[in-house]
């Protein structure tokens, strides 16, 4: 299953790349704040435009954000039930969940696709200061960002698909958060007597 590897490598690798990208933007958003307090509170001259701009650049850091999120699987979620059960069995109810969650994905991507498209057809421009700014394009963030969101989502699919059905495959996720594990802190998230066997393993190699 070498393609499979090589497919979520590729999509784990494109919602890295997005999530490091607009990480960027809380840097923007920290200028403009500071921009406007300084003019407003030191110079007593507040801007026209730093609401917004702010609003607009958290909106699109949160919404890009979306896809970086689930493939490091940072989403909320309620794993009583789920923890409890045995692998398959968690892999039956991510089945569910990520077929419902393409199905939802997929009725937002056609209404946001359509919302951006009528405000781009009128070149929709915001009433909600004298500033006025074209909001077409941040309306067009949602689509892509919906749109991304799904692409890992399909991704989070098909590994559910294939443990659902014993299909050995190669997760690069899993080898990844492996390595992120602090061998100082591995003997305290064992068994005691797991522990016990890797603290007597390390003092053998000193």
């Amino acid at each position: 299953m070498v393609w499979v590897t090589r497919y979520l490598v590729a999509q784990d690798g494109l919602s890295e790349f997005v999530g490091r990208a607009i990480s960027w933007l809380t840097l923007g958003m920290i200028a403009v704040l500071m921009i406007e307090i300084v003019f407003r509170y030191f110079l007593d001259s507040p801007t026209t435009w730093a609401h917004e701009s702010s609003t607009m650049l958290y909106g699109a850091f949160c919404m890009l954000a979306g896809c970086y999120t689930l493939r490091h699987r940072g989403h909320v979620r309620s794993e009583v039930i789920w923890g409890a059960l045995p692998r398959r069995g968690q892999a039956f109810c991510d089945v569910i969940i990520w077929s419902v969650g393409l199905a939802v994905l997929s009725i937002f991507l056609k209404l946001s696709v359509a919302f951006a498209a009528e405000s781009w057809a009128v070149l929709e421009y915001s009433n909600k200061s004298v500033w006025q700014p074209a909001v077409y394009p941040i309306k067009t963030v949602i689509p892509v960002a919906v749109g991304l969101v799904m692409l890992q989502n399909i991704a989070e699919l098909v590994r559910a698909i294939l443990t659902l059905f014993n299909v050995d495959y190669n997760d690069p996720r899993e080898t990844e958060y492996e390595s992120d594990i602090d061998p100082e802190l591995l003997p305290s998230m064992l068994d005691g007597d797991v522990a016990e066997a890797v603290d007597t393993g390390a003092s053998r190699k000193r």
